[in-house]
């Protein structure tokens, strides 16, 4: 008796190992992305240069719904993600910003309720929104980041 419910407990733990193991893998290809601003200033006084860049260990663009890096470059900080994750924004000495969508491209992000993003950085110098749920759209969402006395940059995020 003793060793038939040992024998079920070993095949119930080794299913919920194996479940847990294949499973990881799909959990782990979207996690939230990171756009980096990095404002440069010019030591002559003229104007400030605004760059955005993704640096992340794990590129959302590199699985293979979203298709790749083909459209999406990383030096201009475009960004992968999927329906209701989170994209983060994070700029260099605590500097304040904010995004718009004003390129043509409709807003992918939760827009009212507890998780509305008002696209404005926090006195830390960040941003985080989540993407609307199953109604939006996949495809190329653009947009500007505007940091006072800079000129604006343009990016996009890939939603696939």
């Amino acid at each position: 008796m003793i060793n038939l419910t040992r024998f079920k407990v070993l095949i119930g733990t080794s299913i919920l190992a194996m479940t847990c193991g294949f499973s990881a893998p799909l959990l782990a290809e979207a996690v939230e992305q990171t756009v980096r601003i990095e404002v440069t200033k010019a030591d002559d006084g003229s104007q400030c240069q605004v760059q955005a860049v993704f640096k992340g260990d794990h590129d959302n663009c590199k699985n293979d719904n979203a298709k790749g890096r083909g459209d999406c470059s990383k030096e201009s900080g475009c960004v992968c993600t999927r329906q209701e994750k989170h994209v983060s924004w994070k700029i260099t000495e605590k500097q304040s910003f904010a995004i718009a969508f004003d390129q043509g491209s409709p807003n992918p992000f939760v827009t009212d309720g507890q998780s509305e993003c008002n696209f404005k950085s926090n006195k830390k110098g960040q941003l985080r929104c989540r993407v609307k749920g199953k109604d939006v759209p996949k495809g190329d969402y653009k947009y500007s980041i505007a940091v006072p006395e800079c000129p604006t940059v343009q990016s996009h995020i890939k939603i696939y």
